[in-house]
C-alpha cells in the first residue's frame, strides 16, 4: 500500500487506559498538518462522568491551554456500524455513562482555527467524581505536505 502513512499520520496520544484522575493529553504540533480528527474510544464508563475539551495550547504538554469550539460525531456502541449526525459546535462535551458508554466520538479540528501563540491541539478529560473509566485517543493528521515518513506531530 503505497498511501499507507502518507494520506494520514497515525499518533498514538493515548493508550487505552483505566482514567483515575483528569487527563490533559499530549497535544499536536499543527503547523505541518491541515487538521487532525481525534479518535476517542470509550470502553466502560462504569458510573464515570468526564467532560472532554478540545484545547489549544503553546505546547505538547497541554500546558496554558485554551478551549476551542468543536464539531463532533458519535458511533452507536461497538461491533455497529452507524455512525450518528454532526454535531453542533461546543466548548465541552460531558460524557455520562447513560449516554456514551462503549462508544466511539470523532471529533474534527482544522489547523486555521489555531493561533500562532498556540498551535498546538489536543484533548483534556476532566474526571467529574471518583469513579474510573476506560478511555483512549488517537490522532488522525491530515499533512499539508504528504512524505512517506511525515514529521513527527508531539514535538
Amino acid at each position: 500500500m503505497k498511501d499507507l502513512g502518507m494520506v494520514r499520520h497515525i499518533v498514538p496520544i493515548l493508550a487505552a487506559q483505566n482514567l483515575a484522575s483528569t487527563t490533559v493529553c499530549p497535544h499536536v504540533a499543527m503547523k505541518k498538518y491541515e487538521s487532525a480528527q481525534f479518535i476517542v474510544a470509550l470502553g466502560d464508563l462504569g458510573t464515570a462522568d468526564y467532560t472532554l475539551t478540545v484545547t489549544a495550547s503553546a505546547a505538547t504538554a497541554g500546558s496554558s491551554s485554551t478551549a476551542l469550539s468543536f464539531k463532533y460525531r458519535v458511533t452507536a456502541a461497538a461491533g455497529t456500524d452507524t455512525l450518528g449526525d454532526l454535531s453542533a459546535a461546543v466548548t465541552s462535551l460531558v460524557l455520562t455513562n447513560t449516554s456514551y458508554d462503549n462508544m466511539t466520538i470523532v471529533i474534527d479540528v482544522d489547523a486555521n482555527e489555531l493561533t500562532a501563540a498556540k498551535p498546538y491541539a489536543g484533548i483534556t478529560l476532566t474526571r467529574g467524581g471518583s469513579a474510573t473509566a476506560y478511555i483512549a485517543v488517537t490522532a488522525l493528521l491530515k499533512p499539508r505536505y504528504p512524505q512517506a515518513t511525515n514529521d513527527g506531530a508531539l514535538t
